[in-house]
């Protein structure tokens, strides 16, 4: 039995530090694709001296229970992490959105809430079209879901992840 809680501690163990490793990695490679340098060093040491621990911990003895925990580690670290950035909303995000109707309205609504728009004459297949195109950070991305679920809730709307921004107007609505 106490041969059982050894194996069972080191497995746990594994799996731990696999979960965090990948977690952090999640978080590394989303600060590095935004440029944030800081972060990306920090999280970086931080994954890759974690995953060197549980790696040695692995084949310093390996055993089937050992490869397992590790792999279940991986995928749940790989779910943590992405929740966890889907969570801190961490950027900015540059929408294009093309009403069906009433883009007028809608262009008004969403100046009227913070937003900071621009708007822009199109051809479409059929007839003129009007392209409204706001950068608003991530975290305001609900109160933007909601006013499209509203006002124009047929409108083609494509959504760019928004590296840097220079001047202009990036939404930045207050929490309340």
């Amino acid at each position: 039995m106490a041969q059982f809680w050894v194996v069972a501690e080191s497995v746990l163990i594994v799996f731990v530090m696999k979960f965090v490793d990948v977690a952090l990695s999640t978080l590394f490679t989303n600060f590095l694709v935004r440029g944030r340098r800081l972060y990306t060093f920090i999280f970086g040491f931080l994954e890759v001296n974690v995953y060197l621990v549980s790696l040695a911990r692995v084949l310093s003895n390996m055993t089937i229970y050992k490869m397992l925990g590790y792999a279940i580690g991986y995928s749940l670290g790989a779910l943590f992490g992405i929740w966890l950035e889907q969570k801190l909303a961490i950027g900015n995000q540059t929408w294009l959105i093309i009403p069906n109707e009433n883009p007028y309205r809608l262009a008004y609504h969403l100046r009227d809430r913070g937003f900071g728009i621009t708007t822009i004459s199109g051809s479409g297949m059929d007839s003129n079209r009007m392209i409204i195109l706001t950068t608003t950070m991530r975290k305001n991305i609900a109160l933007l879901n909601a006013s499209l679920a509203e006002l124009a809730p047929d409108a083609f709307v494509s959504v760019l992840d928004t590296r840097t921004t220079m001047g202009g107007h990036v939404t930045r609505i207050p929490r309340g």
